[in-house]
């Protein structure tokens, strides 16, 4: 079967290919009248037709296509993912996942310069700081967005948590409970180096504790380090509180195992000791029993920010909304177990 090309559009339509070209891409300075649109599209419906990528993108010498760059093991990558393929359904833009985090991102700088992608969305580490790809970002002028990356570098325009104000709303929620003293507990990995949102988090807790004259107190743990947890809870119960012992931790991914360890205990969360995290990275608190109270970090929407961010960079519109830096806010989930 023939393929059908804007020849046969704007025959069927009765119009020149001028005015199917205008239709199609909005083309400024060419009048169409109401008429002929009706035609051109009335002829593309029946003659089933789309539009040449190829020679679209050869003609404005866009690809409408953007990279998505993470690791696809990552289940903060795939929340992400849902959000930026939201937004460029709204655009009409394809995507190109790049699922290697080994991958070199100048890899993908070559395929922006063979016009086959129009820019980049990257999912970081939080301490992630690559000055060379920032270099090589900006001499060629690549759209790029990091999600929560280059937090400190002002020149690369970064979609971040403000984890400070995240901490600061999970503690005035856990303040309603008569009487808490809120300990912070801060999970690392064993090689973790210490990020800026980490540093805003224990910030936030200590201005919190000053402006509520509260006493701060810190405990550092490993991640799955079960003795150090087995240790806390049972220093935390036994310990003479004003009220219930109150735990905030960083990280979500440490409270199954905290679960465990007090139920063997016979220390019951919500009741012995209230708890609230400060993140909720897999997205699984509504399946634990109590449900845990959590400061769930909306990484859905910043996958759409990044892409509303690119589109911008991509078209250079000098927008009120374009800023280096967008910052989101953390959403409160109550739960059972503070």
């Amino acid at each position: 079967m023939k393929r059908v090309t804007s020849f046969d559009v704007a025959k069927r339509a009765g119009v020149s290919r001028s005015v199917v070209s205008a239709v199609l891409n909005d083309t400024p300075g060419i009048g169409v009248s109401k008429e002929k649109r009706e035609a051109v599209l009335e002829a593309i419906r029946e003659l089933n037709y789309h539009v040449d990528a190829r020679a679209s993108g050869m003609k404005t010498g866009k690809s409408f296509c953007i990279a998505a760059f993470g690791n696809t093991r990552n289940p903060l990558f795939l929340q992400v993912l849902e959000g930026i393929q939201r937004a460029c359904t709204e655009y009409g833009y394809h995507i190109l996942l790049s699922g290697d985090p080994s991958m070199d991102l100048s890899k993908l700088a070559d395929f922006y310069l063979q016009r086959r992608i129009d820019g980049i969305i990257s999912l970081d580490a939080l301490n992630a700081v690559d000055e060379g790809w920032a270099t090589q970002s900006n001499q060629f002028g690549i759209p790029f967005v990091s999600i929560e990356g280059y937090a400190e570098q002002p020149e690369v325009v970064s979609i971040l948590v403000d984890y400070k104000r995240s901490v600061y709303q999970a503690l005035t929620y856990m303040n309603k409970r008569e009487g808490i003293h809120p300990i912070y507990v801060i999970f690392r990995n064993e090689q973790d180096i210490e990020n800026w949102a980490e540093r805003d988090r224990k910030e936030a807790y200590l201005t919190w504790c000053e402006q509520n004259a509260r006493n701060p107190i810190v405990r550092v743990i490993t991640l799955d380090d079960e003795p150090a947890i087995t240790e806390l809870l049972k220093g935390v119960s036994t310990d003479t509180y004003e009220g219930v012992p109150s735990l905030l931790v960083n990280w979500s991914v440490a409270v199954p195992l905290m679960y465990r360890v007090a139920y063997e205990l016979h220390l019951r969360i919500g009741e012995d000791i209230l708890l609230t995290s400060a993140d909720n990275t897999k997205r699984n608190n509504q399946a634990m029993l109590p449900i845990l109270t959590v400061m769930d970090i909306p990484y859905v929407r910043m996958g759409e920010l990044a892409v509303h961010a690119l589109n911008e960079q991509m078209n250079e519109v000098k927008a009120p909304s374009m800023a280096i830096k967008l910052w989101v806010e953390a959403e409160l989930q109550p739960g059972e177990s503070s």
